[in-house]
């Protein structure tokens, strides 16, 4: 199984190597704690949601500002099964391309599922990397998360998401598009202006909020069907600089 993606970034090209061959970066835009132990081929990578849920590969391609790959044959989807994940730097039109290759080999029968999820998480990582890039370079970022189970039809449950009665989108109708701008209540009775970098129907919405630093808050619905969880991650810049 393959997948493959790309976004263009307004930042120059050695930044976005940073971003994605050194600890640092990585957990700026990644997974918030990541560590690579050292540049170049063999280095091994390890990133992950807590120092409990971490993610180990090895650096098995290395071309300085062009391309690295992060390989990962620890077998997690059953014996003889790895995963690659290439990213191909170059630049186009004035703005630095990162090209996201996702790949998976050996037999499983967890590959449809994994990859159905897939494209909506590499979808959000990668906006929240031309965001860091383009917003917060040069800063520390932080990852508040939380994961809540929903008893509720996914179609229901995300019109309600976007719509006033849940709550949250302030005069919503139960549907928005990239690129709107909308308000969002966080806390009561502030409201926020925020703008939609992501959406993939039922799926994700990725709100861009310029009040708050250019803070990015991501809804997931994890899962497939109406068996689903949902996700929360807001990414906010912090006074430090990296």
């Amino acid at each position: 199984r393959t997948l493959e993606m790309q976004v263009d970034i307004d930042a120059p090209i050695e930044a976005a190597w940073r971003a994605i061959t050194e600890g640092p970066g990585i957990a700026n835009w990644f997974a918030p704690v990541a560590e690579v132990s050292a540049p170049g081929a063999g280095a091994t990578v390890k990133a992950g949601w807590s120092e409990e849920m971490m993610m180990t590969s090895t650096v098995d391609a290395w071309e300085p500002l062009k391309h690295v790959r992060w390989l990962d044959e620890s077998g997690w989807m059953g014996p003889g099964t790895s995963m690659a994940v290439d990213y191909y730097l170059s630049t186009e039109n004035g703005k630095t391309r990162v090209r996201l290759v996702q790949s998976a080999f050996g037999a499983s029968e967890g590959w449809d599922d994994l990859f159905d999820g897939m494209e909506t998480g590499w979808t959000y990582f990668l906006q929240n990397l031309r965001i860091y890039l383009e917003k917060h370079l040069g800063r520390v970022r932080r990852m508040i998360s939380e994961r809540i189970e929903v008893d509720m039809p996914r179609q229901e449950f995300w019109r309600h998401l976007l719509s006033g009665a849940g709550g949250f989108v302030i005069g919503g109708a139960g549907a928005v598009k990239a690129g709107d701008s909308i308000e969002l209540k966080l806390s009561e009775p502030a409201t926020v202006r925020a703008v939609v970098e992501v959406l993939i129907e039922g799926q994700g919405l990725g709100l861009r909020i310029p009040e708050l630093t250019d803070a990015l808050l991501f809804v997931e619905l994890e899962g497939k069907g109406d068996k689903f969880h949902v996700g929360k991650f807001l990414v906010i810049k912090s006074d430090r600089e990296s």
